[in-house]
C-alpha cells in the first residue's frame, strides 16, 4: 500500500464514525480525470486539523470544567501566534508530548527532566513544578504556584475569565516559551535564563502584534466590487451578467439564477434552473456561474462581466490552488469556459448589487427552466431591473 493509501486509510480510522461518510470517493463520468479523495468538512476537499478539531469537539467535547465552549472561545480570540494558542490546547487536551507522555504511549525514553535533570518530565513538572519554571513565572506577573496537571485547564480558565486580557497573553506565551526552552535544551543543549525567557515571550508577542498591523497585496487576484450598494452598468464590456444561487432543503433541491443586460442597462435575457440535491451554499453558487459561462459560449457573446455575491467562487475561480474536491472540479470546469472565451471576467459584489439574480434564484424552485426577456419577463422582475438603470 502507497504512502497516500495509508494516510487515507489512517484518517479514516481516526476519524470517521461507523454511521457517518466524512471522506467521499467522487466518481467522476469524464474518464480524462482519475477518481479522488476529498475531505468532505472543508469546502477545498483538503483535510486540515482544525476541521477535525471541531469534528471531535462535536462528538466528544466533553471537558472537566463549566462553561467550556466559552473558555475555547475566549482561547482563539487571544490575540497571540496561532502556534502559541496551539500548545495551549495541547496543554488542555493532555497531547503535550513530554517524556511521561511518550512513555504512557509505550515509546521507551529516558524520563528525566532536561531543565533540571531531577524530576520525571511530565506536563504539569516542566510547566509549572520545575525550579526553573518557578523562576520564570516568579518573574512574571502570573501566579502558577502549586498548579498540578489535573488543575491546568481550570486554572488558565480562571485566568481568561477574570483577569485582563494583556495577563492572559502573556500566560500563554510563558507557556510557549517554557517549551521552546525545554527543546532547545534536549535537541540543541543550548539553555538560557529565567529572565531571558519572560523577555523574550514579551518582545515576541510585541513583535508578532506589530507585524500583524502591516498591510499585505492579497495573494489571489480577485476582481473587487463590493465597495458599491447598487448595480451599475457596464463600463469596460458590452455586458454584465448577474448570478446567484439558491438552498431550497425542504424540497431537496437547489437552484440559480441568471439575467443579462447590456450597456444601456436593459434586459437582454435571464434564465433559471433548479435540480435535485442537498448542496451547500458554494456548490449552488459555483453551478449558478458554471451555466452562466456555458450559455455564453452557447451565444458565442464576448466582452462581458460576470457579478455575484459569492466571495469564495470569485477568489477561487481567479485563484490558482487546485482543490481535490466537488467545488474544486466546478472550479477548474469555469476555468476551463473562461479560457475559451473572449474577454469575460468574473467579479464579487454586494447582495445589494444582486438584486435581480437573487429574484430569479428564488424563483428557480418552483419556476425551473425559465427564459425571460423584456416582453415576458414578471412585473416584479422588471421592477427591480427598472430601480437598478436608475440607480446606475
Amino acid at each position: 500500500m502507497g504512502r497516500r493509501a495509508w494516510d487515507v486509510e489512517l484518517i479514516k480510522d481516526m476519524f470517521i464514525p461507523h454511521d457517518q461518510d466524512l471522506i467521499l470517493s467522487i466518481q467522476l463520468s469524464d474518464s480524462s480525470r482519475g477518481d479522488c479523495w476529498y475531505w468532505s468538512k472543508e469546502t477545498s476537499g483538503v483535510y486540515s486539523v482544525g476541521s477535525a478539531y471541531k469534528l471531535l469537539q462535536k462528538q466528544n467535547g466533553d471537558w472537566p470544567i463549566d462553561g467550556a465552549d466559552a473558555y475555547w472561545k475566549r482561547i482563539w480570540q487571544l490575540h497571540v501566534p496561532p502556534k502559541v494558542q496551539h500548545l495551549v490546547w495541547r496543554v488542555t487536551s493532555g497531547s503535550l508530548p513530554t517524556k511521561v507522555q511518550l512513555s504512557n504511549k509505550h515509546i521507551h525514553v529516558d524520563l528525566t527532566c532536561p531543565l533540571c535533570t531531577k524530576s520525571p518530565e511530565s506536563t504539569s513538572h516542566v510547566l509549572f513544578g520545575c525550579e526553573f519554571a518557578r523562576s520564570c513565572w516568579n518573574l512574571s506577573s502570573v501566579t502558577a504556584a502549586g498548579v498540578e496537571e489535573h488543575m491546568f485547564t481550570s486554572w488558565f480558565s480562571d485566568i481568561l475569565m477574570s483577569s485582563s486580557k494583556q495577563k492572559a497573553e502573556e500566560t500563554a506565551m510563558i507557556l510557549w516559551r517554557l517549551w521552546l526552552e525545554r527543546n532547545d535544551v534536549l535537541w540543541s543543549n543550548k539553555s538560557t535564563t529565567a529572565l531571558e525567557v519572560v523577555r523574550s515571550a514579551r518582545t515576541n508577542l510585541d513583535t508578532w502584534k506589530n507585524a500583524q498591523t502591516k498591510v499585505f497585496t492579497p495573494l489571489l487576484n480577485v476582481n473587487f466590487s463590493n465597495d458599491r450598494e447598487h448595480w451599475m452598468k457596464p463600463i469596460k464590456t458590452k455586458f454584465k451578467m448577474n448570478v446567484d444561487g439558491a438552498i431550497f432543503e425542504p424540497e431537496n433541491r437547489f437552484g440559480f439564477g441568471c439575467i443579462l443586460r447590456n450597456g444601456e442597462a436593459k434586459l437582454v435575457e435571464a434564465f433559471s434552473q433548479s435540480k435535485v440535491g442537498r448542496v451547500s451554499p458554494e456548490i449552488a453558487e459555483v453551478v449558478g456561474v458554471k451555466e452562466a459561462l456555458s450559455w455564453i459560449k452557447v451565444k458565442n457573446l464576448s466582452d462581458v462581466e460576470i457579478e455575484t455575491d459569492s466571495l469564495v467562487v470569485v477568489q477561487a475561480i481567479n485563484g490558482s490552488v487546485q482543490m481535490p474536491s466537488q467545488f474544486g472540479l466546478l472550479i477548474q470546469d469555469c476555468q476551463r469556459l473562461l479560457s475559451d472565451l473572449n474577454n469575460v471576467f468574473i467579479s464579487f459584489v454586494k447582495r445589494s448589487a444582486n438584486r435581480v439574480a437573487h429574484c430569479i434564484a428564488r424563483r428557480s424552485c418552483f419556476m425551473s427552466d425559465c427564459i425571460y426577456d423584456e416582453l415576458s419577463a414578471p412585473s416584479d422582475l422588471l421592477s427591480i431591473v427598472r430601480d437598478d438603470s436608475f440607480s446606475s
